[in-house]
């Protein structure tokens, strides 16, 4: 292997070099993605998703299941760098095998989301680790048509966030 010098961008992940550590953002990706839903022009919303809001398998189907399974695909690799929309990214690909328009609203929420947020991302400090530190929730039995639950996990270690999952 060649040495091809400092790190600035590796499969879509740009890395920003700062005084306190390396700051990871897809920010073209992320443009990228917005541009495929067709929502340049939208409004961005507060939240990726609704508080309260239940998924169900009901309702008319999408008319296009294929873009949405595709941009449903591409949000997931967007949460190498944003563990703020995971969870919500978790939820819409639960019914990627059958999407109805309920789903596809949410997506496009999330969406709607990460139009506002494109310059978030993942900060990691430079600094000596001194805990490792783990936090967990869960939603038991919070899926009203299968009852399963939905839990999520976030592990620290010193500032900097290691691992995440959110998953049913």
């Amino acid at each position: 292997m060649t040495d091809l010098g400092m790190l600035n961008y590796f499969l879509g992940i740009s890395v920003t070099r700062t005084t306190s550590g390396m700051f990871l953002s897809q920010k073209k990706y992320a443009t990228e993605i917005i541009e495929r839903a067709y929502m340049i022009t939208c409004k961005p919303c507060r939240t990726p998703v609704e508080s309260g809001a239940k998924l169900t398998a009901h309702g008319p189907p999408v008319l296009d299941p294929t873009l949405y399974r595709s941009l449903a695909g591409a949000l997931q690799y967007l949460t190498f760098t944003r563990p703020d929309i995971t969870y919500a990214v978790q939820r819409i690909c639960l019914f990627m095998h059958d999407p109805r328009e309920q789903h596809f609203q949410a997506l496009k929420r999330i969406i709607r989301y990460v139009q506002g947020t494109t310059d978030l991302g993942l900060q990691l400090f430079a600094s000596s680790p001194s805990s490792l530190v783990a936090y967990s929730d869960a939603d038991w039995a919070g899926c009203p048509i299968t009852r399963r639950s939905t839990s999520g996990y976030c592990v620290f270690l010193g500032n900097n966030m290691l691992s995440w999952s959110s998953k049913r």
